[in-house]
């Protein structure tokens, strides 16, 4: 099934061309409806103290938000215009509700997700970037797109890190519509203990796939003095445009812990990764 609603969480005018090329660039070949998602934290501007300048200070903060939003508002619409699908702006203002919590509430009802990764060294990052939460939450494939990478067209080789488990499940059949238009798709499996490197587990996701049209071939990787996160990442990063991969992880009491490959791809990512949990 084609990706039909397409979400972007456009958080940072700095960085929203690279989720605008990305965005319209799949809204185009899917003809999708394409929208544009804006969340502010309203609540953090409010000082738990009166103040005798507070107003001048907020004045001055509510001024530079609002044209940090223009921004992303003209860039998104001079992406989106002419184009021959449908594109939607949408502009939240949070008063009293976690960003990730209302960007979530939109995300339930589409097909795919884009968004940043986080940018540490942004003043809004511990606020306003998240794709991690969005990943193990929004129970739909997130697109996270590196900071810096230009998206210049859609993936025609693709890595799919492949684990005998729910999370890659989900993640090989989230990314299809990107598998099949692919002229070639690299399912990589670590072989981190006994398991014989030609296990009919493992080789049943290439099967599938190629009932689906999709054009695969299959690496058995023994495991070695490096981590199973990094020869993902570097084999991925030399043959293909975009990896695909489960999630692995859990919330609670809005902590995270997450599996070590995917932290590790979270924040060394050199190319895009489709992630579903």
């Amino acid at each position: 099934m084609p990706y039909k609603t397409i979400l972007m969480h456009l958080n940072h005018a700095a960085r929203a061309a690279q989720l605008l090329d990305a965005g319209v660039q799949l809204a185009r070949a899917f003809d999708a409806h394409l929208i544009g998602l804006h969340v502010f934290p309203a609540y953090r501007l409010r000082p738990p103290i009166p103040l005798p300048i507070g107003q001048d200070i907020l004045g001055n903060i509510a001024s530079q938000i609002e044209e940090e939003t223009n921004k992303i508002k003209a860039q998104f619409d001079e992406a989106t215009k002419q184009q021959t699908f449908v594109s939607e702006w949408r502009r939240v203002t949070s008063e009293r509700v976690d960003p990730a919590d209302i960007v979530l509430n939109h995300a339930h009802a589409t097909d795919l997700v884009v968004a940043n990764q986080a940018d540490p060294n942004w003043d809004l990052c511990s606020i306003l970037d998240f794709p991690d939460r969005l990943a193990i939450e929004a129970g739909r494939p997130v697109l996270v797109i590196p900071n810096g990478y230009v998206f210049s067209n859609i993936p025609k080789t693709i890595t799919l890190a492949w684990k005998n488990s729910r999370e890659s499940a989900r993640a090989a059949f989230d990314a299809l519509p990107l598998l099949q238009r692919a002229e070639q798709v690299h399912v990589i499996t670590v072989q981190e203990d006994d398991t014989s490197p030609d296990s009919p587990d493992d080789l049943e996701i290439a099967t599938a796939l190629d009932r689906h049209g999709v054009k695969v071939t299959v690496t058995f990787v023994p495991a070695s003095s490096t981590s199973s996160a990094e020869e993902i990442h570097r084999r991925a990063t030399e043959q293909s445009e975009l990896l695909v991969m489960g999630a692995y992880g859990q919330s609670r009491f809005r902590q995270f812990v997450f599996g070590g490959v995917t932290r590790h791809i979270l924040q060394n990512m050199k190319l895009p990764v489709l992630f579903s949990h």
